[in-house]
């Protein structure tokens, strides 16, 4: 693990760019990072600021650790994430090639997966991630557009009926490119709360084994 003295290093030279609450989190100590609950989550998306959003200490630092791992293995996290996640073909001209250009249309063209560095929760709350062939319109602060926003409530009330027969059981954003660390292929965060492992293990394909933030051991 990434000791305080080295975090300095760290916020110097990121392989991504850190929000203020990201430099908060890396100078903290494990044991002073409090969790967000559902409740601070809904109020976050509420209030359009997701930057605020973070991971504890040790993930987030071995988060940095395991992207400049990435970089220097497969050229960049997008070629990983293709590869060893998602098993897609490089986009051509920026494009994926997909069955169909209406996002969420065609089940070839989207991949629900768990999220390998989730956002420090609590318990309760399972993070997953929603991966498309074709964008999403979005307006000029970069959040969804009404049709967009249409089109993903469908799919979430169609897709996620376990947690839409619980009331308030489900939430969703998508991060304005600024706030994403893997910016070119289009997804979506999805957050379930108190849904059973093997609902999602069977959803995604993937136990919660899998997720790189259990298993990773900094280099």
């Amino acid at each position: 693990m990434v000791g305080i003295g080295d975090v300095s290093e760290l916020i110097k030279s990121p392989p991504f760019e850190l929000s203020e609450a990201d430099k908060e989190s890396l100078l903290m100590k494990e044991q002073d990072f409090t969790p967000h609950t559902w409740n601070d989550i809904k109020q976050v998306i509420a209030n359009g600021d997701l930057s605020v959003l973070k991971r504890g200490p040790t993930d987030l630092r071995n988060y940095i650790l395991w992207t400049r791992h990435i970089r220097a293995k497969y050229g960049s996290v997008i070629h990983y994430v293709l590869s060893e996640r998602l098993h897609w073909e490089p986009p051509v001209e920026g494009r994926f090639p997909c069955v169909d250009s209406v996002p969420f249309a065609n089940i070839a063209d989207y991949r629900i997966l768990r999220n390998d560095w989730p956002y420090g929760t609590t318990p309760d709350i399972t993070h997953l991630v929603v991966w498309l062939r074709t964008p999403l319109a979005v307006d000029k602060d970069g959040d969804p557009t009404p049709e967009s926003r249409q089109l993903i409530a469908s799919f979430m009330q169609k897709t996620f009926p376990f947690a839409r027969q619980r009331s308030d059981g489900l939430l969703w954003f998508k991060n304005r490119q600024k706030w994403q660390s893997v910016r070119a292929i289009e997804h979506i965060h999805v957050l379930l709360r108190g849904v059973d492992d093997d609902l999602v293990t069977s959803l995604t394909g993937q136990a919660p084994e899998v997720m790189i933030c259990r298993t990773y051991i900094p280099q």
